[in-house]
């Protein structure tokens, strides 16, 4: 057929609520890129990139190899949507490459969070998470319902991040699922604009619920330190906090004699605005 490259390029993100009580997420995109290229041919690819090209497959019925190559900024399993920034990178640049167009944004992330939760990877589908990660800036959705119900663009804060090199801890994930009450609450509250103290919020519940004890000492130095706020993104173990840029120095030196390891990236502004 002699497809010629797609290439596209999302982003990971922070949780501004998460999306597991309650199926309300939101989410805000950061400046760590993962960059997607899909080609007609064949190559070698991770188990999750062919999993996400084989449910393409099948969707859409072509009978031909597709090569991705991904390059993410992301570290994987951290709780920053790395997952769904290439899921929904790989099926935007797939669906670029069969169309030789236009692919709607909404549709790849609808698609992402269809394929994340067949492969198990998240629980909800996190079609918040694909959502910011295309679209940029913040994101508040349904993510039952697959829809977009607010979005917000933002100015770049500074974004502090350590935490990602613990491992993952869900066993306490039916505590988290128990709080869906307080959660919808938090959502209406953070779509009403209070964003970054529900963002807080969120972090300590998400802490308490699965075990993240550190965290919840990190999330309070933050805040004592000047953050606009402060938390664990997605399930962790990933810890966050959002500073207008300048301040972040007090923090990021609390972090070199604590964690002894972070990332400094910023909050990414909408890129595509749905009417």
């Amino acid at each position: 057929m002699g497809l010629v490259y797609g290439e596209y390029i999302t982003y990971g993100g922070i949780s501004i609520v998460n999306a597991v009580p309650a199926w309300l997420g939101g989410a805000a995109a950061i400046d760590l890129k993962v960059r997607v290229r899909a080609r007609e041919g064949f190559c070698e690819m991770g188990d999750f990139i062919r999993f996400v090209i084989n449910y393409l497959r099948g969707r859409f019925n072509f009978d031909y190899e597709i090569c991705v190559e991904v390059d993410s900024e992301v570290p994987q399993g951290s709780g920053l949507k790395s997952n769904s920034a290439v899921a929904v990178g790989v099926i935007h640049a797939v669906l670029s490459l069969l169309r030789g167009g236009d692919v709607d944004p909404l549709e790849s992330a609808r698609l992402a969070a269809e394929v994340t939760r067949a492969h198990g990877s998240s629980i909800t589908g996190a079609f918040d998470d694909a959502s910011a990660a295309i679209l940029g800036g913040v994101v508040f959705t349904d993510n039952k319902s697959l829809r977009v119900i607010r979005q917000l663009n933002i100015e770049p804060l500074t974004v502090v991040i350590t935490g990602y090199g613990n491992r993952k801890n869900l066993q306490g994930i039916d505590r988290l699922r128990g709080l869906s009450g307080i959660y919808r609450e938090l959502f209406s509250i953070a779509l009403n604009g209070d964003l970054w103290r529900v963002a807080t919020i969120n972090g300590i519940l998400v802490a308490e619920s699965l075990g993240y004890h550190r965290a919840l000492e990190t999330i309070g130095a933050a805040m004592r330190l000047g953050a606009l706020a402060s938390g664990v993104s997605g399930n962790g173990p990933s810890i966050y906090a959002v500073f207008k840029p300048g301040d972040e120095g007090p923090f990021i030196d609390y972090i070199r004699s604590t964690w002894g390891y972070y990332l400094v990236t910023r909050l990414v502004g909408t890129r595509y605005l749905l009417s």
